[in-house]
């Protein structure tokens, strides 16, 4: 009698499973393009500065700010957790361009430094798809507590 109850139960659970892979991987799926969909706006400031090309994202000043939001959850809600999502994003991908950059955390949000102005342009991109969507956010706040640099 038990038996019949258990497989159920246990074709509800590989369901649900397999639908929560396939959100992530959905998600993972948007991070991806927006690494090289160039028709994307890129979100924060990117500018040219002595030779080299500086992108930078202060999310505590921007009119649709999440810092409220992190701070709510515990985390710092500025420069250290933008970091800690978009290092998190580009793991996601398997993209390590983050690492290869000159960066600058700052109390209020990040700057990345570059000769190339396309690698910056990929992070406003990604951070235009992760500002955009909460479950992408999620996605990448797990990546980084994962990697333990969510602050």
């Amino acid at each position: 009698m038990q038996t019949k109850r258990i497989i159920p139960n246990f074709a509800c659970v590989v369901v649900i499973t397999l639908l929560s892979f396939q959100s992530i991987f959905a998600q993972a799926d948007k991070l991806k393009s927006a690494i090289t969909d160039t028709t994307l706006k890129v979100h924060g400031k990117l500018q040219e500065e002595n030779g080299k090309f500086r992108y930078d994202y202060h999310d505590v000043y921007q009119s649709d700010s999440l810092a409220k939001d992190l701070q709510a959850s515990g985390y710092h809600g500025g420069g250290p957790s933008w970091l800690g999502i978009i290092y998190g994003a580009f793991q996601i991908c398997e993209n390590n361009l983050i690492e290869a950059l000159e960066m600058k955390v700052e109390v209020t949000g990040v700057t990345f430094w570059s000769p190339n102005k396309e690698d910056l342009e990929k992070i406003g991109r990604v951070v235009g798809i992760i500002k955009s969507n909460d479950a992408v956010l999620q996605l990448t706040i797990d990546k980084a507590t994962e990697l333990d640099i969510m602050q």
